[in-house]
């Protein structure tokens, strides 16, 4: 259960913004973003991103009060201390894994439901509503605003807190990265779906079926994009593109600034060197004295 302290939120001191001039900016709140469409292989998703000012507002909100409630202990995504592979680390070496999806996840997430989030927080109504107003477009949470995760873990409280008890009276293991659900176990698993989609629906969502995956120990098991079939492990494909990206930066004396792939170098390998850090840290040495050459090349 979330525990707030019981001291009435000063919300200018806070934001550091006088009320009157909060309120205007929350009254125009659905004009301050830009909207624009995200493809990922042959999925579109529209982005809201609020622009500096209303951004700088929502951080603000977001580190001085939202922070107060905590999501619950099975939500992994935007949470501090846990990620994907905390997330993928708990379903590692079991019989079944199942990966279900929930369609549509912030949008569908309304602004009176995060006005019920935020009911525990000492503040007035009235600064609830100018909260309210800031941190949605619309009246939903927009995907986009850096406040967003983190609200729809604590809209998703109860979802995690039900589904949560089904799988531990099933002996399963249950996880949520954000819209992803992850359930794994020993027993089979038709019968647990069909209940977690009607929790799904029971909680004001809706799950997107075609998403859905059963996985046995004997294909490869994959939760938030990492195999956890035996333990946490990097998919072959992205062990091959790491390998051809090393040895591009290997064989070249190209400028750093001209190859296009370092950063990704850097993410494929800080990923790989959390998940595995004994197995890729000669790996890291060797790319950091090939940089520290290049750098000093230049």
């Amino acid at each position: 259960m979330n525990e707030t302290s019981g001291d009435l939120i000063d919300l200018v001191e806070s934001l550091n913004v006088p009320l009157q001039r909060l309120s205007e900016i929350a009254a125009t709140a659905n004009e301050r973003y830009d909207v624009y469409p995200l493809v990922i292989g042959k999925k579109k998703r529209w982005i809201e991103a609020p622009r500096d000012k209303l951004k700088q507002l929502q951080r603000r909100l977001l580190d001085s009060v939202f922070y107060r409630l905590v999501p619950h202990e099975s939500a992994h995504g935007f949470v501090r201390g846990r990620s994907i592979v905390s997330n993928a680390r708990r379903h590692c070496g079991r019989r079944w894994v199942v990966t279900m999806d929930i369609r549509d996840f912030f949008p569908s997430i309304g602004a009176e439901r995060v006005n019920r989030q935020l009911l525990s927080l000492p503040m007035t109504d009235a600064e609830r509503e100018i909260v309210v107003k800031l941190v949605t477009r619309n009246a939903r949470l927009p995907q986009g605003a850096p406040t967003s995760p983190h609200l729809a873990n604590l809209v998703s409280r109860r979802l995690d807190i039900r589904l949560r008890r089904l799988a531990d009276e099933a002996g399963w293991t249950y996880t949520r990265y954000a819209d992803d659900l992850a359930f794994s176990g020993e027993g089979r698993p038709k019968q647990l779906i069909r209940i977690v989609e009607q929790i799904i629906q029971d909680e004001g969502f809706q799950p997107a079926r075609q998403k859905t995956r059963v996985m046995s120990r004997h294909q490869r098991q994959i939760v938030t994009g990492l195999i956890v079939n035996e333990k946490v492990a990097l998919p072959r494909p992205k062990r091959r593109l790491l390998r051809a990206m090393l040895h591009r930066l290997r064989s070249t004396n190209e400028p750093l600034s001209s190859l296009p792939d370092i950063r990704v170098i850097h993410g494929h390998l800080a990923l790989a060197t959390f998940i595995d850090p004994d197995g890729y840290r000669e790996t890291c040495n060797q790319v950091a004295q090939l940089i520290e050459g290049r750098c000093s090349f230049v």
